[in-house]
């Protein structure tokens, strides 16, 4: 959609042509609606396949690649606030599955940290917001 993904966006826009390449979705840049979101959403090249509003989000993976992922992202109460944790699952077709998940393995490691900060950021953003105007 058009907020892309928070972090790092020149690395997913890589991936998007490197997918559109092989003929994969990956250039597909689409939502249902900017604002809502419900169970089996596309959002780009993922799909909505779980919610649990206010705790968690779970989107598979739709580009081309030698297996199926998901990344999941939680909103995790504590003392202060609350932390959001993404945890990406990789189920590997072969020797190319693995291959893929140890060679992304440190990327997506400064991704989704950087992913979840902003995230974060922008949540706290508009909390503020909308504490400013009540």
């Amino acid at each position: 959609g058009d907020n892309r993904y928070f972090y790092l966006n020149i690395l997913w826009t890589i991936r998007e042509w490197i997918d559109w390449l092989f003929g994969g979705p990956g250039r597909t840049r689409s939502r249902r609606d900017p604002n809502v979101i419900e169970l089996g959403d596309a959002i780009d090249s993922w799909q909505v396949v779980a919610m649990e509003p206010g705790e968690r989000f779970t989107l598979r993976f739709g580009m081309k690649a030698p297996g199926a992922g998901v990344l999941e992202f939680a909103a995790v109460p504590e003392e202060g606030g609350t932390r959001v944790h993404a945890t990406a699952i990789w189920h590997p077709a072969g020797i190319w599955g693995l291959s893929y998940w140890h060679a992304m393995y440190l990327p997506h490691l400064v991704l989704f940290k950087g992913l979840t900060r902003k995230i974060g950021e922008q949540a706290e953003a508009l909390e503020a917001q909308e504490l400013a105007v009540d």
